[in-house]
């Protein structure tokens, strides 16, 4: 897999010495130039592994831009670059986030090596530390508030059924058993919402598999609500992706079950696209359901970030956060088409990745 280097200088010779550096190490690379701090934060394209950050450019100092880029690119790890040696310079900036501090003077193949190898692991490191942080949080609030619910609703049920159980009624009985087993399902599917989201980061093999194949298992995976609902689920198009298979089965079971959760009255219909280019395969999953009110398109993807006209329909709010972490994980993009005027259609970019190893038959 290529490594992603934005060079961030506007000295024309320091960044052609940089690109031939990182050039000659022979391992495949896809070199980023920008001239400013403000030309390197508009590019909409931009996702690298390595950042190397000039300390004077025409419009701001290098150390105030570490922490703006850290947010846009969190993956990635900032080496600091300076004219001169500085020791102020270098604490400031490994304090702001940098991974390391390099002098122009010393820049050399054996440095540039160490900048990447040790680097671009400690910002991997950083941002995992950063993604447990956030999911400990996530879990927090399961335990604070949505593990509560059924557990006081079963002991509520338990004390009633007791009481009926006295009482000989066994119509009633029966009802409390059977709200008891709906209470038990919903503590069954937060727990296993809540574990799917927090265990992303275990370590999987990447695999070769078409996504035709990824959907049918998906649909596999959704067989009683599919053929409870009389969903349709077509497929337009294929191609191969290399990717941690569970990971992708979860992330389409969790759309295209949403698709079919918020269908509204009519059988779902939902249709998974699929197209590849050179550098990318584009997913979307559309359906012809409730839809989603404009203003919560970008919103949707957050932890517990559930729309006011599902309040009645079962769900965790974290179905949508697991597919973004799966992408991202993956280094692509998901996003709600911000157009659709009818149902709604989710945009899914994974990047082109040679395989690690093919599938088993």
């Amino acid at each position: 897999m290529s490594l992603k280097v934005l060079i961030v200088d506007d000295d024309a010779g320091d960044r052609k010495l940089l690109r031939r550096l990182i050039t000659q190490r022979g391992c495949p690379a896809e070199i980023s130039e920008a001239a400013s701090g403000e030309e390197a934060r508009v590019n909409p394209d931009l996702e690298p592994d390595l950042i190397f950050l000039d300390y004077l450019l025409p419009d701001a100092r290098g150390v105030d831009l570490i922490s703006p880029l850290a947010d846009r690119w969190p993956r990635a790890a900032i080496c600091m670059m300076t004219g001169q040696g500085d020791e102020e310079i270098a604490t400031l900036s490994i304090q702001r986030g940098a991974v390391d501090y390099l002098p122009k003077r010393n820049i050399s193949a054996a440095a540039l090596d160490r900048v990447i190898e040790n680097g671009c692991k400690l910002a991997r490191m950083r941002w995992q530390l950063e993604e447990h942080r956030a999911d400990l949080s996530v879990f927090s609030e399961v335990l604070v508030h949505d593990l509560k619910a059924p557990i006081r609703s079963m002991r509520f049920l338990v004390e009633k059924l007791s009481e009926d159980l006295a009482e000989g009624t066994a119509n009633e009985v029966q009802r409390d058993v059977q709200l008891i087993g709906k209470s038990a399902d919903r503590l069954s599917e937060l727990v296993t919402s809540l574990a799917s989201h927090v265990h992303l980061d275990r370590e999987t093999v990447e695999e070769q598999i078409t996504i035709a194949e990824l959907v049918e298992e998906t649909r596999l995976s959704l067989l009683a609500e599919v053929e409870r609902t009389g969903a349709r689920v077509r497929l337009e198009g294929n191609a191969t992706l290399t990717c941690h298979v569970p990971q992708i089965i979860q992330l389409l079971q969790n759309l295209i079950g949403n698709a079919i959760k918020y269908a509204g009255e009519s059988p779902p219909e939902i249709t998974v696209r699929c197209n590849q280019s050179n550098d990318a395969i584009h997913l979307e999953v559309a359906d012809q359901g409730i839809g989603v009110p404009l203003e919560y398109r970008k919103s949707i993807f957050e932890p517990f970030k559930r729309l006011p006209v599902a309040a009645a329909i079962p769900g965790t709010g974290l179905g949508l956060a697991t597919c973004r972490k799966v992408v991202e994980r993956h280094g692509g993009r998901i996003w709600c088409d911000e157009t659709a005027t009818q149902g709604t259609i989710i945009h899914v970019n994974f990047p082109c990745r040679p395989p690690s190893q093919s599938r088993a038959d």
